[in-house]
């Protein structure tokens, strides 16, 4: 099982379980899914950490593959355009905070 799935079939786990705790204590309706909807992200944001940065160092992992792939079929491709379109449109920001204008 991947890191993703994984990560997604925790998550869904502890809302559901979330939701079975509050209609124990007697919530019904949209209020009961609102509160395990809000009770479940803040439960995986401190039980699933590892989880996530797993999940996260894979996809890493997947865009640097990529990019070096795309680099070794065109070996002319300037560094800029290896970068990921987030890398290139962060480093924008940068410079723009940085103009002294």
């Amino acid at each position: 099982m991947g890191p993703a799935l994984k990560y997604t079939v925790m998550r869904l786990g502890i809302f559901v379980l979330c939701l079975v705790v509050l209609s124990a204590l007697g919530a019904r309706g949209w209020l009961a899914l609102a509160v395990a909807a809000v009770l479940s992200v803040l439960l995986s944001l401190l039980l699933l950490r590892r989880q996530r940065e797993e999940m996260a160092a894979r996809l890493q992992q997947r865009v640097e593959g990529r990019l070096q792939g795309e680099q070794q079929r065109r070996p002319g491709a300037t560094s800029a355009r290896a970068k990921s379109r987030f890398a290139r449109g962060v480093e924008a920001d940068n410079a723009a905070e940085d103009d002294p204008r």
